[in-house]
């Protein structure tokens, strides 16, 4: 059997470390606290639209700094706020994603814990870089908020990897029963 390619290996160690076990389990229990409520948890599932919210609303923060990375590459003087303006967008936008994410990852099987840990974790280092890229760029040091977003949109990149292993390796949120109830 030829051996596994080094981004898979690297991912299925991932779902195997046991030692992310307690963080897991600390925030897995806080998640579930703060979304007790049944009607706020089957909102952020996504419940009423029959569609989990999470991938859906991953889409604004990662358009935005694709599209401030853009500019970034075009340059000028309009595309620089422009550029600041897409990145705030993405910082502002990345916490309703973010909280629909934990709510759906609180539900996962222990291996899919292990990942979606892991892929909030990179998010976030994302999304600091992010934070300083936005601050940079407002103090008009440009060149550094454009360091700082390209590092960010590579981050938020692996991250994306992860949710996407997540989703499609996974199977993470996939019924094993067919089709999923409106009323889960």
């Amino acid at each position: 059997m030829p051996e596994l390619p080094l981004i898979r290996r690297l991912t299925e160690s991932v779902e195997h470390a046991s030692v992310l076990d307690k963080a897991v389990d600390l925030d897995r229990s806080l998640v579930r606290a703060l979304a007790k409520p049944k009607a706020l948890r089957q909102l952020l599932h996504g419940v009423p639209f029959g569609h989990p919210l999470h991938p859906l609303m991953v889409q604004v923060p990662l358009g935005a700094w694709i599209s401030a990375a853009v500019l970034d590459l075009v340059g000028g003087k309009g595309n620089a706020k422009a550029a600041k303006t897409l990145v705030g967008t993405g910082l502002v936008s990345a916490g309703s994603a973010t909280v629909a994410g934990y709510v759906d990852w609180s539900e996962l099987d222990r291996e899919q814990l292990r990942t979606g840990w892991v892929h909030q974790a990179v998010n976030w280092a994302g999304i600091t870089l992010y934070g300083l890229s936005w601050m940079q760029r407002k103090r008009g040091n440009h060149g550094a908020g454009k360091l700082l977003g390209f590092a960010g949109l590579a981050v938020v990149g692996v991250g994306g990897y992860l949710g996407g292993h997540l989703a499609y390796r996974q199977r993470a949120g996939v019924s094993r029963n067919g089709e999923v109830p409106f009323d889960a």
